[in-house]
């Protein structure tokens, strides 16, 4: 990876070379114009999407595809330029992870006010996609609750969370390259601050009695919690001392039995806004030693 990151940097050149072949990959491709906005500026980052997005739009419209989809190719990239101006701007994560969340949703919006035809052509597709599979089922029929807040929901929430594990990909590059360890104590760090945690716990509680089509929308405001929840296991988990496997059952866990896992992670991040979790459990260590 250092030696990609170094490659990214080298020159533009390159950097476009890069983000065009990474941009077929998740995550890569706006980590490569993260990284490039983190390390030589927004300017040279604008840039650099702009000339990535050309040769992708031309691809896209020779293949045939569907003009919504093609915009969330582009915006995945732009979003990256976003997030690592607000990063270099306000140096905080839990700034940095709410900008990428408004951004995503403000722009998700955006897209399907000026493209409705083509969200409808896409949600009908899904449709027809989870019909067929449900015909092939015996005995079982599909329930029609594939809505356009479902739809819209879910890419906003799956955009975002994309986006910031991007940027974190971009500032663990850069890490290596200038600082190495650095985003490790970083991110171990990252918590949320308690004037923060109140609103997004507000607007979680609040969206409860929202209609069940919204929940992916009201599930945006538990992705900064959610990684601070990470955040705070990552921790823990080197301060004890208690290895990798850990670590392995937890990502593990969270496949297995994702909303349960989601909801505990969440809780612990917001008690640790309460009560600073990770100055006990360094207590808890120094008491042991």
């Amino acid at each position: 990876m250092q030696a990609l990151a170094n490659f990214v940097l080298r020159g533009r050149p390159q950097a476009c070379l890069s983000a065009f072949v990474a941009s077929f990959l998740p995550l890569l491709g706006p980590a490569c114009i993260g990284l490039v906005s983190l390390s030589k500026g927004i300017k040279e980052g604008l840039l650099i999407f702009l000339w990535v997005s050309l040769p992708l739009l031309l691809l896209h419209q020779l293949s045939a595809d569907s003009p919504f989809l093609t915009a969330l190719s582009v915006l995945s990239l732009g979003i990256l330029v976003v997030a690592a101006a607000a990063h270099r701007l306000l140096a905080s994560w839990q700034w940095t992870i709410l900008v990428i969340v408004i951004t995503t949703a403000l722009m998700i919006v955006a897209l399907a006010l000026s493209m409705s035809a083509e969200v409808n052509a896409l949600i009908m597709g899904i449709e027809n996609l989870v019909a067929e599979v449900a015909a092939t089922r015996a005995g079982e029929t599909s329930a029609n609750v594939i809505t356009q807040p479902v739809v819209l929901g879910l890419i906003a929430m799956a955009l975002s969370l994309a986006s910031i594990l991007s940027l974190m990909i971009a500032r663990w590059w850069q890490s290596l390259l200038y600082n190495p360890g650095g985003f490790q104590q970083e991110f171990h760090g990252f918590a949320v601050d308690r004037a923060i945690a109140i609103p997004l716990i507000a607007v979680i509680l609040a969206g409860q009695l929202l209609p069940q089509d919204y929940q992916f929308w009201i599930g945006l405001a538990t992705l900064p919690l959610l990684i601070a929840g990470f955040a705070l296991m990552h921790f823990a988990v080197k301060l004890f001392q208690l290895g990798s496997h850990w670590l392995a059952l937890l990502y593990i866990a969270l496949i297995l039995f994702g909303a349960w896992v989601n909801l505990l992670i969440v809780a612990m991040a917001a008690a640790d806004s309460f009560l600073d979790l990770r100055s006990r459990f360094t207590d808890v260590k120094n008491r042991q030693s």
